[in-house]
């Protein structure tokens, strides 16, 4: 099966989803999305559809814009668009800090509900700013954070996206307690389901599942045809069992930060 128009689609997404809330650099062969926030992962590039013969010029071209920015280099990008960019982005010193599965979900596949949680389902809304922020340091606890002001720092892109259409969430709440979260980020014509997350003490009791089911029913309701994401490590049969097939590799490039090491997973 060719992969490559949802892939491109894809790619076409992370571009829209990186101009929310941030400033652009457009060059030849390479967007980059500087965030004015701290948190790394907010600051990103991603490769242009129109390669250059050689991506050694390109690379040095963008790492110098993060130079002048102060940012770290990173780039996000589907390998199976770019087979040639991971051997160049090395070359230069970056190395590859994750490689994840990219999985589609046609919507007609989704999984139907599972019996309902001992949880509510809660809807995230621009104007609920407590909820909001309650929702950002949970996550952050989830994902090994510590739930400071940094996990704030995407709060401003979250209740524009809310109130403009560009982005759904929701929890589930258990007894006043936040104990899942998941949000779909729109552009391009698709979503990415991302940052789902449940409270450490609340796993393995499905709630992930029931929660992305009942947001994505919501997200199809909208009209949108497919969705997709980026699987983290342990998190594919999850994906698997509410529709989600394979259909390429995302790889996190980035330049570790002086003194640092770095784990080099590598592009083959």
């Amino acid at each position: 099966m060719n992969h490559k128009p949802i892939l491109t689609q894809i790619e076409a997404n992370m571009r829209a989803v990186g101009r929310q809330e941030r400033q652009v650099v457009t060059l030849p062969h390479f967007a980059l999305f500087i965030s004015p926030g701290q948190l790394d992962h907010l600051t990103f590039a991603t490769p242009l559809p129109t390669e250059p013969p050689d991506w050694a010029g390109a690379v040095a071209e963008m790492q110098a814009v993060f130079a002048q920015h102060g940012k770290r280099p990173r780039l996000e990008y589907i390998a199976d668009l770019h087979p040639t960019l991971g051997a160049a982005l090395e070359q230069a010193g970056l190395v590859c800090e994750s490689r994840a599965p990219v999985m589609v979900l046609e919507m007609a596949d989704l999984a139907p509900p599972p019996p309902p949680p001992l949880a509510h389902y809660r809807q995230l809304t621009a104007a609920n700013d407590p909820l909001l922020r309650a929702y950002l340091i949970n996550q952050s606890i989830a994902y090994g954070g510590f739930g400071g002001q940094d996990a704030l720092d995407w709060l401003p892109n979250l209740q524009r996206g809310l109130a403009n259409g560009g982005v759904m969430g929701a929890v589930l709440e258990q007894a006043g307690e936040m104990v899942s979260g998941a949000m779909i980020q729109m552009g391009g014509g698709i979503g990415e389901l991302a940052g789902v997350w449940s409270a450490p003490q609340w796993r393995g009791r499905g709630l992930a599942f029931a929660l992305c089911q009942q947001l994505l029913a919501a997200y199809t309701a909208v009209g949108y045809t497919h969705c997709w994401l980026s699987a983290a490590e342990g998190a594919q049969r999850l994906y698997e069992k509410l529709g989600f097939v394979y259909v390429g590799t995302q790889l996190n490039y980035g330049r570790p930060a002086a003194g640092e090491e770095k784990v080099v997973i590598g592009y083959q």
